[in-house]
């Protein structure tokens, strides 16, 4: 039965030659799509291991400062003003690194004997809970680290499974940016949006009163209104005296960094979709051909005791082969990707081949129900009418 299939499928390969293409073009094409998909989506499903709900961040610039010291007691008087408020659970400062800001600083050395490369972020001791950070190890930044010998650092647990696992933290020193001596570790930092790949971070420390920790970040109450930020700009103004800040809302440019990504994938995914109907209306449409062309040939089996169960198995199994030939050569060209490791860090091995998977998956599935009614309908043929009309 199988090696009869496989002669008719030869016997017509120049038909069969352009189906053979549709499902090859089809498959690439949603090969690729469906990678940068599940890339995505593997994306999406790590936490940011911080707070944007209810957090805003209140952008100020004191780099123009003439006396820094008066700036510093602004920054300590401001951060005390607004703790006052109810509304207000914590309050911290941060460096120009800031979540979905697309500020990036990074650094990486081998000075230690093996390679670090990090993220640069700098916070003060508030941050942990004005991020409502999940540390897994050690501590958090206090007021004792001002006046520490060596300048201390928490680090993510990338990091730390990266560079450092099975190395010993405690009172040991290591050069990452300078001397610096590793005080805890942080369970998440995405801070580039969800989206966005996990990439090793290193908070350093910066007391609220450096000038060069411009950006404030608000943790609110649950519950509060929106505006509320009157009453935080009226604050920020007067103790400030400045008018050129802005408050941001950390919620709205998470969504905003997220809604650049979904609405391109939601819209490939639509094409692809478009894609498949067409593939799918091909495949409906050159078996219902194949069958009103052939339907002497399926007069003739039924005549010689083909079952009708066989006669459907038969035009199914055309249909398959050439689409299996077809995947089969989608899937030689797909799996160099990974193995050639095209876009390395940015996509991994496991992200080609669930795509490859699910699009071989996808097109067996479409092509098995498009070929079911055709198929049923050749078996259902009468020879005697079939033959008479011959």
């Amino acid at each position: 039965m199988i090696r009869h299939i496989f002669q008719l499928v030869w016997n017509k390969k120049r038909s069969n030659a352009l189906l053979f293409l549709e499902i090859f073009f089809a498959f690439a094409i949603l090969f690729l799509v469906l990678t940068w998909v599940t890339r995505n989506l593997r994306l999406f499903s790590t936490p940011l291991g911080f707070e944007t709900e209810n957090t805003w961040i209140v952008h100020l610039d004191f780099y123009d400062a003439e006396d820094t010291l008066a700036a510093s007691a602004t920054k300590v008087r401001l951060r005390e003003e607004l703790l006052a408020l109810p509304q207000i659970e914590a309050a911290s400062y941060g460096g120009d690194v800031s979540p979905f800001s697309g500020s990036i600083w990074s650094t990486n050395n081998d000075n230690n004997g093996f390679m670090i490369q990090t993220h640069l972020v700098f916070a003060d001791e508030h941050y942990k809970d004005a991020a409502r950070l999940k540390l897994v190890q050690g501590r958090w930044f206090n007021e004792t680290d001002r006046d520490a010998r060596y300048k201390p650092v928490v680090i993510s647990k990338k990091l730390y499974d990266e560079s450092f696992e099975g190395r010993n933290l405690q009172d040991s020193v290591y050069t990452i940016d300078g001397e610096n001596k590793i005080v805890g570790v942080v369970d998440h930092y995405k801070y580039h949006g969800d989206f966005s790949p996990e990439y090793n971070v290193t908070f350093f420390y910066e007391p609220s009163s450096a000038i060069d920790m411009p950006n404030l970040h608000l943790l609110l109450a649950p519950g509060t209104p929106v505006a509320f930020e009157e009453e935080v700009n009226r604050i920020v103004a007067d103790v400030t005296g400045k008018s050129d800040f802005t408050i941001e809302h950390l919620q709205k440019s998470r969504d905003q960094a997220a809604r650049s990504v979904w609405v391109p994938m939601v819209s490939m995914l639509s094409i692809c979709g478009f894609l498949v109907l067409n593939v799918a209306l091909g495949l409906f449409g050159v078996l219902w051909y194949n069958i009103s062309k052939r339907r002497a040939e399926v007069g003739l089996r039924r005549t010689l005791g083909a079952s009708r169960t066989e006669v459907s198995l038969q035009f199914v199994g055309e249909i398959m082969i050439v689409s299996l030939l077809a995947l089969l050569l989608g899937a030689v060209f797909a799996v160099q990707l990974p193995l050639m490791g095209v876009l390395e860090g940015e996509i991994e091995a496991f992200d080609y081949y669930v795509a490859m998977g699910v699009g071989a998956a996808f097109i067996i599935g479409l092509v098995l129900l498009c070929t079911f009614y055709p198929s049923q309908e050749a078996g259902r043929l009468q020879p005697a009418i079939v033959l008479h009309e011959e």
